[in-house]
């Protein structure tokens, strides 16, 4: 990827910094307010935007922390949304194989057998 090969800068670093505050109250606003079609639909693109962050190690870590945190909470408030986007989940297992996915697998499998258990 085009990133990949990019130098981190200040701005960069700082920036890095700064998304997942506001990706937080991004997040813990969503989960407030919106309503569960919203919610549904941020589902995907979670398991989607997993792979797909800027390769700064804190950022990515922070991120994908943040990213699961709220997949859980999603789950937790929403167990119904586990049969409605199980393709999704399937998929992003499938995907998300490798190191950097292995948390996202781990947590996924994790929230599927505790919720979707009887």
């Amino acid at each position: 990827l085009l990133w990949n090969s990019l130098p981190v800068t200040p701005r960069v670093s700082s920036v890095c910094k700064l998304v997942p505050r506001f990706l937080r109250v991004y997040f813990d606003v969503l989960l407030e307010h919106a309503p569960p079609e919203c919610i549904e639909q941020v589902v995907p693109l979670l398991l989607q935007r997993f792979a797909s962050l800027y390769p700064v190690d804190f950022f990515l870590r922070s991120v994908h922390a943040l990213i699961i945190d709220t997949l859980l909470a999603i789950f937790q408030q929403w167990p119904q949304f586990l049969l409605k986007l199980k393709h999704e989940i399937v998929r992003a297992i499938s995907m998300h194989l490798d190191h950097r996915g292995v948390f996202l697998v781990l947590h996924l499998c994790w929230i599927i057998g505790e919720l979707a258990s009887p």
